[in-house]
Parts: structure tokens; sequence; C-alpha cells
């Protein structure tokens, strides 16, 4: 059963409801309860008064009125054809006006247009839009006055008035009458020439977003009283401890705290962090406080990280807040401001802004374009180089003595913060006692550091009786032990139930109402005031911490009426300030409990307003909280692309990982969303995007790239923007590249898409070198990379594959000349991806270096410089772990053990014992290719596990290998080592015939694929079987090298000849 109304404004929405379903004999008792209140309430002598007419619909609504001034005068003093064309104009533009603002322009009575807002389409600022369309009105006939005196010689003017009141919606002929519509003309007559005016019931409304002028009541005609209303200037741009509970049954903890602050004062403390867990309610915070008691008591600085459930995946927010608090910084502040005042903070503290600046910069979203140079490190790096800097400043805000830092609500933090905890942890000082609140230890495992832990129990009877007599002795035995039984020991409960016991029903019916032991205390609590409950509500929306200005914009309250809910909720100790003009909930559950208060269409609006607020308000919202909004509001689009800028924060910050779960987050809005190419589109690049991380730091053959992309691939089918088609089949030829699957590289290729693509011309040269097709893979890649180099493009922001185009062509390019033995050339083009490199972002910058060195780590193996080898993996293997690129990481290790399979060789010969880890690791890695389909480079791994296998005399084993191989390259049509496959297997042959046959078909192949070096060593063996006979073969391939080539093995070659 609902509540009874209260309020005047609640007896006239009752009355209003109880009209429009036909209940006339309630909806007037409801107007005399007004009346009886406010003798003088026009609304509900208006109720009163309604004629009882069948379709007519009564509403609370806002409606503007605009008339031309001095019309009559003006009709008689020019000819009726051009006042018919002036007024016509005038009439269009406020027309287009109301249109533009979605309100509804109901009647047109001469000159004076009446515009209601809020029906048929309501919105949650139709007294807003009002108000700016009256201003819109002014500002465009005034415009209109200066075209109608350049062409006719005289001024056009216009006056409005914005009323909000009761009024009667004739639906059947698209008219409003009563006291509301006719109060609107009134105040409309009151506004000069040109100007706006509001009525009273509007004023306070609106006065957050526009500057009124209050004028001096005037009398109008009709109506008794004189009208108070405001002149509406312009829009409106932009925008200490209570006590606390005794502690009860925590002596083992308080001992703790006690004994450990004592050893921090001594520079002694060997165990510097511990945690209190436990469920809501058992008394974490309450000890977090005596923590903080302690530091402030001998004078010493306590500071805070607070969680917060709206916030727990938001990068480095607690750290934030704590920066913001400590630098003075606002929601409103402008960037160069924040960073100013970030400056002073440091310099106070000690540091050298120009060195810990551009780390903390990033952790307020403050931009370098601001004024600082940006850290020369990117990915891993650069997170561990923040994460140090926050730990610093953190120490330097506590100070050389002793000193508290306390981590509430360790449940709500998001990953990058945990590293800051555990990092200070970590570096222990000796001094400085962390205090750590969690609802579980789930979130201790990402902390590994000295911690002791506490698990808070509820309170035992005896001492839930203690607790009880502490906070009010005055209570009975009775109700002593009901408070026992619905309260079941936790500490909250029992204060909170105690707090509010005698403003209950104390008849055992009454009490019995209650849903659960908790909530009517926190409820009634949160009624403070007639008018508490829907601030709470949207509080509760906000979160568990919130700016005064954010609540005015999302509560529909006058300014006046804000203020005195939120003191009676401070005196109800629902609140508690937080900081000049920001307020807290005390409690959790206080929260919880009014947020399930208002119904879930309601609370969508205030997520809503929420968000936009929070938007609208600061030049660096937090996006992970504003995409949190939006999803609770269903404002799927919204949630979506505010998920996609918290992805691009965490990117900025180095944070691959958090920035792929931001994007998985937008994709599951963005399908949610209405059908249309424009919900297409952005899915496409979200997973496009998420697709191109994730192949930076698991390789494009991780399942959840492929699932990525055949989605982008069936709306690519669908109504995609021509470079979102582009855009996806370029990203799924990479795929396919790194699949070995060639056939379908070239049909995307040849696709009318992208054929016509200059950047993507390098598909054919680079399917033709991996075919094994040199010759026309050197010679397309040569051309595309002058195009690539004269085509200004910013590919980073239109390729979504981590390895950059033109970094690929130079890679590319120096395998095809390093197998024609063009070994200058080739050390010409890798030194072209380095320089290039050096220019690019993160990740494509560091990921494309990691690319082109796993193919010079290829060069240096088959050059026998193993040397060389392993110290660019050695390099590489720094770099992938700085940046924290799994897959990469794996590519180096499997080179790692390549080389050492190698040097094997050259060490060992063919003694098996030695050789055989060498085949198991390299077996491995084979068949682990197998499983994964990474076959583009799978058939040289193949050849070294073969080549192994034939040391070790294996022949049988080496020539199934070489045999699987060669069907692999049938398969897919990777043929670039296809000539080494037949030379190795010709080793393993005892018949002389068919060793001859396969060494003739290593060296065709070599020949026609253009590969010289391989050519040359088929050639070698050639000679070796047969003596002087194949010596032509071997000339035919030494002629083949350019004249200048170092390739390691001509001499060997031309000895042969000699």
């Amino acid at each position: 059963m609902s509540e009874p109304p209260n309020t005047i404004d609640e007896l006239l929405d009752h009355a209003v409801q109880a009209i429009n379903t036909g209940d006339r004999m309630t909806a007037s008792a409801l107007a005399e309860q007004v009346l009886t209140i406010d003798g003088d309430n026009q609304d509900a002598e208006d109720l009163l008064a309604s004629p009882a007419v069948g379709g007519d619909v009564l509403r609370r609504m806002t409606i503007l009125f605009a008339d031309v001034v001095d019309s009559t005068a003006l009709s008689t003093r020019i000819e009726p054809e051009t006042y018919r064309t002036v007024i016509g104009r005038y009439r269009q533009q406020v027309n287009a006006v109301i249109d533009r603002y979605e309100g509804h322009v109901s009647s047109t009575k001469g000159d004076g247009l009446l515009a209601v807002f809020g029906h048929p389409k309501a919105h949650e600022n139709d007294v807003r839009r009002a108000v700016q369309a009256g201003l819109d009105i002014t500002r465009d006939v005034a415009a209109l006055s200066e075209r109608v005196r350049s062409r006719f010689g005289f001024d056009i003017s216009v006056r409005v008035g914005v009323h909000r009141g009761l009024v009667y919606l004739d639906v059947a002929q698209d008219d409003v009458y009563g006291l509301g519509a006719n109060l609107a003309a009134r105040v409309a007559s009151l506004a000069p020439p040109g100007c706006v005016v509001v009525s009273s019931a509007i004023a306070p409304l609106v006065t957050g977003h526009f500057e009124l002028d209050a004028q001096a009541a005037q009398p109008v005609k009709g109506i008794a009283e004189p009208v108070e209303h405001y002149r509406v200037i312009e829009e409106r741009i932009g925008r200490t401890r209570t006590p606390l509970r005794p502690l009860v049954g925590r002596d083992l903890e308080l001992t703790h705290l006690q004994n450990a602050w004592n050893q921090a004062k001594q520079g002694r403390l060997t165990t510097p962090g511990v945690c209190f867990s436990g469920e809501a309610g058992m008394g974490k915070s309450r000890l977090a406080t005596a923590a903080a008691d302690l530091a402030e008591q001998a004078g010493r600085p306590a500071l805070a990280l607070i969680g917060s459930p709206f916030q727990a995946e938001a990068g480095l927010y607690p750290i934030r807040a704590l920066l913001e608090q400590r630098c003075g910084i606002e929601r409103t502040t402008a960037p160069a401001a924040r960073m100013r005042l970030l400056e002073d903070e440091l310099q106070s503290r000690g540091f050298e802004p120009a060195a810990a600046v551009p780390l903390l910069a990033p952790v307020l979203g403050i931009a370098a374009e601001h004024g600082y140079q940006p850290v020369q490190a990117e990915g891993t790096k650069l997170y561990q180089q923040i994460i140090e800097a926050i730990v610093g400043y953190l120490q330097a805000c506590a100070g050389s003595g002793p000193a508290v830092v306390l981590a509430e609500d360790l449940q709500w933090f998001d990953a990058s913060t945990l590293d800051v905890i555990a990092a200070l942890l970590g570096a222990n000082t000796g001094r400085l006692l962390v205090v750590l609140t969690a609802r579980d230890a789930h979130p201790l495992r990402a902390v590994a550091a000295p911690i002791e832990v506490f698990d808070l129990a509820p309170l035992t009877p005896e001492e839930t009786d203690q607790l009880i007599a502490a906070l009010d002795p005055a209570l009975s035995g009775d109700e002593r032990a009901e408070v026992q039984h619905r309260c079941d020991g936790v500490p909250l409960y029992i204060e909170e139930v105690v707090a509010k016991f005698h403003e209950q029903p104390t008849d055992a019916a009454g009490w019995a109402r209650a849903p659960d032991a908790l909530y009517e205390p926190l409820f009634s609590r949160l009624r403070a005031s007639d008018t508490t409950i829907q601030v709470v509500e949207a509080a509760a929306t906000i979160g568990r911490e919130f700016d005064r200005a954010i609540l005015a914009s999302v509560v529909e309250m006058t300014e006046t009426g804000l203020d005195e809910a939120i003191q009676a909720l401070a005196a109800a100790r629902v609140f508690l300030p937080a900081a000049k003009d920001r307020w807290r909930f005390r409690h959790e559950l206080l929260r919880e409990v009014a947020y399930e208060l208002p119904p879930p269409s309601v609370r969508r609006t205030l997520h809503g307003r929420a968000a936009d607020a929070i938007v609208a308000t600061s030049d660096n919202p937090d996006w992970h909280l504003v995409a949190l909004h939006y999803e609770h509001a269903q404002r799927f689009d919204a949630a979506a692309d505010a998920h996609r800028r918290a992805a691009s924060d965490a990117r900025l910050r180095g944070a691959i990982n958090e920035a792929r779960a931001n994007l998985t987050r937008a994709i599951i809005q963005i399908e949610r969303a209405t059908p249309a190419p424009a919900r297409d589109g952005c899915e496409t690049n979200l997973r496009l995007e998420r697709a191109f991380l994730t192949t930076a730091v698991n390789g494009p053959l991780y399942p959840e790239v492929s699932a990525d992309l055949e989605r982008c691939l069936q709306l690519a089918n669908t109504s995609l923007r021509e470079e979102d088609r582009s855009a996806t089949l370029a990203t799924l030829w990479a795929y396919y590249l790194t699949r070995g699957d060639l056939r379908r590289c070239l049909q995307l290729a040849k696709s009318s898409r992208l054929a016509g693509q200059s950047w993507f011309r390098s598909a054919y040269g680079t399917a033709a070198l991996f075919g094994g097709d040199f010759n026309n893979a050197r010679s397309a890649l040569e051309l595309v990379a002058g195009v690539l180099a004269a085509t200004k493009i910013d590919y980073e922001s239109v390729y979504y594959i981590p390895c950059d185009p033109i970094t690929s062509v130079h890679t590319h390019l120096a395998l095809t000349r390093f197998v024609q033995g063009d070994l200058a050339g080739a050390e010409d083009q890798l030194a072209a991806t380095v320089r290039r490199v050096a220019r690019l972002g993160f990740p494509q910058g560091p990921f494309s270096l990691g690319y082109q060195r796993f193919y010079q780590i290829w060069m240096a193996i088959e050059t026998g410089q193993l040397d060389l080898a392993t110290d660019i993996a050695d390099e590489s293997a720094v770099q992938v772990e700085r940046h924290g690129f799994e897959y990469a990481a794996m590519l180096v290790a499997i080179q790692r053990a390549t080389i050492r399979a190698m040097s094997a060789l050259s060490v060992c010969g063919g003694h098996p014992g030695a050789l055989q880890p060498h085949i198991d690791a390299m077996s491995r890695i084979v068949d682990k290719f197998g499983e994964t389909e990474w076959n583009i480079f799978a058939s040289f791994y193949h050849a070294v596990l073969a080549r192994l296998l034939i040391a070790a005399g294996r022949m049988r084993p080496a020539r199934e290998r070489l045999a699987a191989a060669l069907q692999a390259a049938d398969d897919t049509g990777v043929n670039f080592y296809r000539a080494e496959l037949f030379r190795l297997r010709a080793q393993t042959l005892d018949d002389a015939d068919a060793r001859e046959a396969d060494l003739r078909e290593a060296t065709s192949t070599a020949r026609s694929q253009g590969a010289t070096i391989f050519e040359l060593r088929a050639a070698v063996d050639h000679v070796e079987l047969n003596g002087e006979t194949a010596t032509g073969t071997l000339q035919d391939a030494i002629n083949r090298f350019p004249a200048d080539s170092a390739w390691p093995e001509l001499s060997r070659a031309r000895a042969l000849l000699r």
C-alpha cells in the first residue's frame, strides 16, 4: 500500500492523477486539502473549477508564450502583404526553435504562439528546454529584425514568458487552457522587448542553469495578486568528524594497531600491513578510523585511499581522488590550472616537477599538451614508473616520521591501485603503517607483501549487550533482547537499530512489518524530512561520495530545498561532509538502501542525468564512472562511447589489459543498442580495436581475435561504411597471413575494397614472399615502399594491426634481399625499420620493432651468426617483457630455443645424447604450431628439427617431419622454405638416385623462386654427391649472387669449383 501524500506538491500530483482517471470526487477532496493549507493556491482552485470534459488530460507542464511587441500598432503602419510576410517569417523561426528543443506549439492566436514542453514528448529537463528556447527566440527574432529593417525600414521585437503549472490538454483539438496557460501569457506581457521572463514557479528550477534578475511583482489582468517574475539574463555556463560509536569486541585488533604504531614510531615496523576483513557492517572502517586516530593524536599524517563500487575498475581512481583533494583540484578546474596545482603540490613535497609531473599528470588525466614532456617509456616500463612515482608521493606526504595510510574497501580497488599498495608495502620504511579493509580476502591475492589479516566475526551476545548499553543505557531488557535477535552481532546493524529504536512502533505487529533487521531503521533515517527521499535516491545513484553540483543537476529541486534536504540528512547521520561542497553517505549500506527506493525507470533516468552532469561539468571526466552510469541508464550507445574513452585513457598509462577490458564492456553495450548502420560501424571499430590490442599482447591467433574478426566480417557484409569494411578486411588479411592461409590472403588483397588502397598494395608482395616467389615479392615491395613513403596517412588511426604497414614493407623487403644474397640491401632495409619505429607510438612502435627483430634473428641464424642472434634475442626479451607482449615473448623464447639447438649442432656434432634435449624442445615447438595453426614460419622450425634428427642419425623421423612440412606447404601455399625442405630430405635418403632427385628438385625450386641462397646450398650438396658433373649447376648458382655479395657460404662454394 502506498503512503498517503504529505506535501502540497504530492497532494496536487495525486489530484491530477485522480482527475485524469475520472475520479473527480477524490481530486476535489485533495484540492480542498491543499486550499486548507494554502488558501491562495491557484492550481488547487483551477482543479476545483475544472470542467468535466471527456478526453482532456490535466498535466503539470511548462508553458512558453511568445508575443510580438506592439503588433497591433505595427499592423496599422505597414502594408498587409508586408505584415503577413514578416509575421509569417517570425512564426517560422519560433516554430523552428520550439522544434529544436522538442517542444510543441499548441496554439497560435494572431502573432502570439503558445508552446508546451513535456507533451507529447516528455524530457527530464523540459523547464530548462523552455527557457533556453525563449532565449533562442529572442536572439533569432533580433536577427530577423535587422533583416526586416534593412529591407522594409522597421523593427520587430518579441516578448517571451515561461511558466509552469496545471493545464488542460485538449488532445483532440491540440489546444491547452486553464490558469497555467493564461498565466504564461500574462508573464510574457511583463517582459521588456527582446527579453524572456519566467514566473516564480520556474525560477527555482532553473537558477543553476540561467542567470536571473528578480523583478518587482507586477499586477496583471485576471490575477488577484501581483505576479512575481524574473528576467532571464543569460545561460549560466559552468556551474569535521562526527562522534563515533565505542569499539566493542575488537580488543585483539586494537592491541595489534597500538603495537604496530609503537613500532612505527621507533622505525622498527617489520610487518607494515594490517587488513581487517569481513562483511559489510562488521566495523572495518571503525578500526581504520582508530588507526588514523593514533596518527593524528600524535600529530602525524593519516592518508586515506577510498575505494568506490562505481569505480572498481577505473584505473588508479583512489589515487586520483587523493591527488585531487591534496592539490585542491575540482571537477571544473581547467587542465592548465590542474597542471599548476599539481606542480605546486609536488614542489611543496620536495619533488622536482619536471621529473614527477610527467608520471603523475596522466593519473589526473592531464595530457602532455598542457605543459610537460611525456616520459620516454611505454607499456610495462611506463606503468612501473608511474607506480613508483605514486609510492614516492605517498611516502613524501607521510614525511620522515611515523604515519598511517588507510586503504579502505579494497574490494573496490582496481588492479593498478592494488599494485600501488603492494609496492608501498614492499618499500617498507619501518615507519609507515598501512591499514587495509576488505569484505573478503580475495583482493589480498594481488598484494604479495607482509600483511597481518584479521577476519572480523560478529559480536558475541555478551559483546552485543555491551555495545547496546554503550549506545543507549536506557533500553530495557526486552528491547536489548530484540536488538540482539534482529542484529545478529553485526556492529553497524546494532548501531542503526538502537539509534532509531524509539522512533519505531512499540507494538509487536508494527515492529514485525520491517522486511529485515536493517532496512526499516535505515529507510526511516533516509526520510529525515518530506523532501529527502528524492535527494537520497539521486545521491545513491551518483555514488558513495558526490559533489553537490552534480546532485543539483540530477535531482529536480530548488537550490534552497536541496540545501535544506542535505542539512536534514546530515543531522540524521545519513550524509557526512567529505570536502567543500562534497558529501558522502555515512555507510555504504545506507546508500544501498537508498538506491533500491526508486522504480527501475526512475533509476535509469537518474543514472542518465548523473552521467550527463559529470560530462558537462568536467573537462576530464572519469569515463569509467560515466560509462557505468550510462549502462544503468540503458543508454547503450553513450555507454559504449564512454567505455571506449576509458580504454583510451588506460592505453595512455600503458595498461593494455585494462584497455581491453574496457573495450569488452563497450562491445557488450553496443550489442544492446538499436540496430542501425551507425551501431554496426561502432561495433566494428570497437572489435577491431580490441583485436588490435589482443594481437599485440596474445598474438593474432588468440581465440578472441578470430571471434572478433569473424563478427566484423559479418557486419562488413551488411551496411558498414567503406572505411570500416576496408579496416576489417585488412585486419583479416593479417590474421590469415599469420595462419599461413595465403590463398585467402590473395583473395582479400584482390578485393575491390582494398585493391585501390595505396597502403595495402604491399599485400601482394608479402603474399609472394611467403609463397616463395621472391622475384615478384621484391619488385612489388620495392614499388610500394616508394608509394608509402610519399603517402600522408596516419596509419596508427586507420590500421587496426599492431605491426605498422611501412615497417612491414621494409622488413619483408629485407627478407627478400637477404634470400637473394643481397646482405647490404637487407641491412639497409632493417635500418629503415628502426628509423620508422622511432616515430611510432605505443603499441605499434615496440610491436613493429619486435616483428623486425624476429626476422633479423632468423637471418642471423641462417648466416651462422649465432652470437649475434643471441644478442638480438636478449634485447627483444627485455623489450617484450617491458611492454607486456606475451605473444612476442613466446616467439622470442622459441627463437632462443632454436639458437641453442643450432649451437648444439655445431658443438656436439652427431652426439645423440647431447642433441636429445634440443630435439625434444623443437618437437614441442613444431607440435604447438600445428595445434595453433601458426603456419607462416612453421616450415623453418620443421627444418631445424630435421637437422637435429639427421645429426643424431635418426633419418626416418627426420624424413617424416620433412614430409609433413612439405605437405603443409602444399596445403597452405607457404613455400618460402620449400627448397630447403627438399635439400634436407635428400640427406635422409640412402638411395643415391632418390637423393639426386630431391637435390634436383631443391635446385630447380630455388631457381624458379629466385631464392639464391637456397639454390647455392642445393647446388653445393649436389656437387658433394656427384662431383664435377654438377659443377655447372653450382657455377650458375654463384653467378646469380650480386657481385659484391658477402654471403658467407660463397667461399666454400667457390672452393669446390677449384
